[in-house]
């Protein structure tokens, strides 16, 4: 029985707050809380997700395979409810689709003197 992959270009375009989650977790493990709280630095306050939306955004990328549990970070933690998520392989592909996907974005932007770079 083969295994069939899921295609990443799929999964575009992902929501503002999927992609910020999938930004996060791009060069470490986290826990909940400090996803919310890059997103939110990240998004400049324009993102703040609720606890509730926070965990179902993460529940939706665990379950599309974008995201996993990162048990062995969670056993390093000092607070046992911390649950700590990390990229996975597909997680990264369709981060990487979608960074690609914005920057031609911006390019066509720049090319209809839409934008200079500067706001």
């Amino acid at each position: 029985m083969s295994t069939q992959r899921p295609d990443p270009s799929g999964f575009l375009p992902l929501s503002n707050l999927s992609f910020h989650v999938l930004l996060a977790l791009g060069d470490r493990r986290c826990h909940g809380y400090a996803i919310g709280k890059d997103v939110e630095k990240r998004s400049g306050g324009r993102l703040n997700p609720t606890t509730g939306g926070l965990y179902q955004a993460l529940k939706r990328l665990d379950e599309d395979g974008l995201v996993e549990h990162a048990p062995a970070a969670a056993d390093r933690s000092t607070d046992a409810r911390r649950q700590y998520f990390k990229l996975t392989t597909l997680g990264r592909r369709v981060a990487a689709l979608e960074a690609q996907r914005l920057h031609e974005l911006v390019a066509d932007a720049r090319a209809k003197k839409l934008f200079t770079g500067s706001v």
